[in-house]
C-alpha cells in the first residue's frame, strides 16, 4: 500500500515574524527545487560480503618472577602488620593511660580527705593537754645535724674481669626479650 508523503521543501522555518506572512500562508514562497534522482531513488546495489577474519593473537610466554619484588611485597607485608600491631598497642596503652589518670584523680581527693582527717586528729593543744607538764623541748645535745654539701660517691665492684661471651649472649638475650615484649 502505497502512502501518500507530503515533504516539505520550503527552506523557511516556522518561527518569527516569518509565520504570520500572509505569503507564506497562500503557498506564494519560493520552494527549493525537487531533485529527482532523489525522489526516486533505488535500491543500493548490493556490496560483495568480505568474510571477517579473526586476528591473530601473539601470546608472550610469562616471565619469570623477579626475586627483589618478592621480597619487596613480604617487606612491605612484614611493615604493614607491624604498622597494624603498633597502633592496636597504641590504643591498648591510651586506654590504659585513661583509667590510671582517673585513678590518680581519686587518690588526690582521698589524701586531700585523709590529710584533713590527721590534722583533725592530732591537734597540738589536745595532745599538750593529754600531756600536760611531762612533754619537755630537746637538749642541744640530743640534736643531730647532717651535712649534705659534699657530692654523693658510689662504688660498684664486679666479679672478676668481664667476659665478652657471657656479654653477647646478654645482648642477645635482651634483644630477643624486647621483641617478645613489643608482641605482647
Amino acid at each position: 500500500m502505497a502512502t501518500n508523503r507530503h515533504r516539505r521543501t520550503t527552506t523557511y522555518s516556522t518561527y518569527g515574524s516569518v509565520a504570520y506572512a500572509p505569503a507564506y500562508e497562500d503557498g506564494n514562497t519560493v520552494r527549493v527545487p525537487r531533485r529527482e534522482k532523489e525522489l526516486q531513488r533505488g535500491p543500493e546495489p548490493k556490496r560483495p560480503v568480505r568474510r571477517h577474519e579473526r586476528a591473530r593473537v601473539q601470546v608472550r610466554q610469562a616471565g619469570q618472577v623477579a626475586p627483589f619484588a618478592v621480597v619487596g611485597f613480604l617487606a612491605v607485608a612484614i611493615f604493614a602488620i607491624l604498622l597494624v600491631t603498633s597502633y592496636a598497642q597504641l590504643a591498648v596503652a591510651n586506654d590504659e593511660m585513661v583509667s590510671l589518670q582517673q585513678e590518680l584523680a581519686d587518690l588526690k581527693s582521698e589524701n586531700t580527705r585523709l590529710s584533713a582527717q590527721y590534722e583533725k586528729v592530732f591537734d597540738l593543744a589536745t595532745i599538750q593537754a593529754a600531756v600536760a607538764d611531762t612533754m619537755v623541748r630537746p637538749t642541744n645535745e640530743q640534736v643531730v645535724y647532717i651535712d649534705l654539701s659534699e657530692p654523693d660517691t658510689v662504688t660498684v665492684y664486679q666479679d672478676g674481669a668481664a667476659n665478652p661471651v657471657k656479654i653477647l649472649i646478654q645482648g642477645i638475650n635482651d634483644l630477643f626479650g624486647g621483641i617478645i615484649e613489643y608482641f605482647r
